[in-house]
């Protein structure tokens, strides 16, 4: 029997790959570390609202983590503003200023 009949030999024995078979390796990889979006308790939900409100009245620095499908997004800084008719919050990092959707953020804690 021949050698490309055992074992992984009929993959080694093609050195060959179609660039729409890379692309589905590629889409297949992204697929499986991609996580879902949690689900946020009351208790949690307060706590970040207070840790944000803390931040505006008492300047202090916050850890904020969003949510991403693929890797976690951390920003840190200071809350400059809260606009509660379109849920965001603004904060200034070091970059300068940047608008955060509330339904994004996942914690808050404080530095």
């Amino acid at each position: 029997m021949s050698k490309k009949l055992h074992g992984n030999g009929l993959w080694e024995s093609s050195r060959m790959m179609l660039p729409q078979h890379k692309e589905r390796i590629i889409e297949h990889q992204q697929q499986y570390n991609r996580q879902s979006r949690p689900i946020i308790h009351e208790d949690e939900l307060e706590i970040m609202t207070r840790n944000i409100s803390d931040s505006l009245h008492y300047k202090e620095v916050i850890k904020v983590r969003l949510f991403s499908e693929y890797e976690p997004h951390v920003i840190c800084g200071v809350v400059t503003e809260i606009s509660p008719f379109t849920k965001k919050i603004r904060m200034e990092i070091e970059e300068g200023l940047e608008w955060i959707d509330f339904d994004e953020i996942v914690s808050v804690q404080f530095m």
